[in-house]
């Protein structure tokens, strides 16, 4: 790894204008893979020492947390992009003793950490289906009432969705939502309600029963209708 210059003191604002180099794509190192200007300084805002955080995926979020003091587990697969973190970390006077690295991925492993026990978690690791609602999932049961989620990557059709249910969802006030990221703050447990107490699901699954209906409608009235001279959008005017 490049050496990288100590820092005297941390300073978000240069870390953002130089960001390490710690994800690896086609054998090389790159700083493009990261939470973006606003969620760093968002998260910074939020975190304090000692608040027990958690995040599946790892980068400069990772350092986020170490450098605020927090009680910090990192869930990631690539142990040499753990390794990296440490090395930026040691190299700008950043304590890592207070992180945890879990090496492995977060949908085998996350539903193993203790219950109600996060303040913050950040969910930013495989945006893949089904895996990102499995971290969603348990993520939410891990997390404190009153305890803040973030959703990474909202560009990416996974990631709304779940960003877009929190929205709609009575467990969950998002106060803070960007084309790129969400910050929901935990109301209560809902996470296992049946889907008829879920407004997300309830309003798509009604639209497809209606449309079913109104198919099946049009369908047996087909004769009626031809005797009558009525055409599918007239007997809808007419209903």
């Amino acid at each position: 790894m490049e050496t990288i210059p100590s820092l005297p003191r941390f300073d978000l604002k240069t870390l953002v204008l130089n960001p390490p180099k710690l994800h690896q794509d086609k054998g090389q190192l790159i700083s493009d893979w990261r939470i973006d200007n606003t969620t760093c300084f968002e998260l910074d805002n939020r975190l304090k020492p000692g608040l027990k955080t958690l995040e599946t995926g790892a980068g400069l979020s990772t350092i986020i947390f170490a450098v605020n003091g927090c009680q910090h587990t990192c869930v990631t697969p690539d142990k040499g992009q753990a390794d990296r973190i440490q090395e930026y970390c040691r190299s700008a006077n950043i304590d890592v003793r207070n992180v945890k690295f879990v090496i492995a991925k977060s949908s085998d492993v996350i539903h193993q950490l203790p219950r109600s026990e996060f303040d913050l978690i950040l969910i930013d690791g495989c945006h893949g289906f089904p895996s990102i609602f499995v971290d969603f999932y348990y993520a939410t049961k891990l997390l404190k009432t009153g305890g803040t989620l973030i959703i990474d990557d909202m560009h990416i059709y996974t990631c709304q969705l779940t960003a877009r249910f929190m929205q709609s969802d009575p467990g969950w006030n998002v106060n803070l939502k960007t084309g790129r990221v969400a910050f929901g703050t935990k109301v209560s447990d809902t996470i296992d309600d049946e889907w008829t107490s879920q407004r997300f699901v309830v309003r798509r699954s009604s639209r497809k029963i209606l449309r079913r209906t109104w198919y099946f409608l049009l369908s047996v009235t087909r004769p009626l209708r031809s005797r009558l001279g009525l055409t599918g959008t007239q007997l809808r005017h007419r209903t």
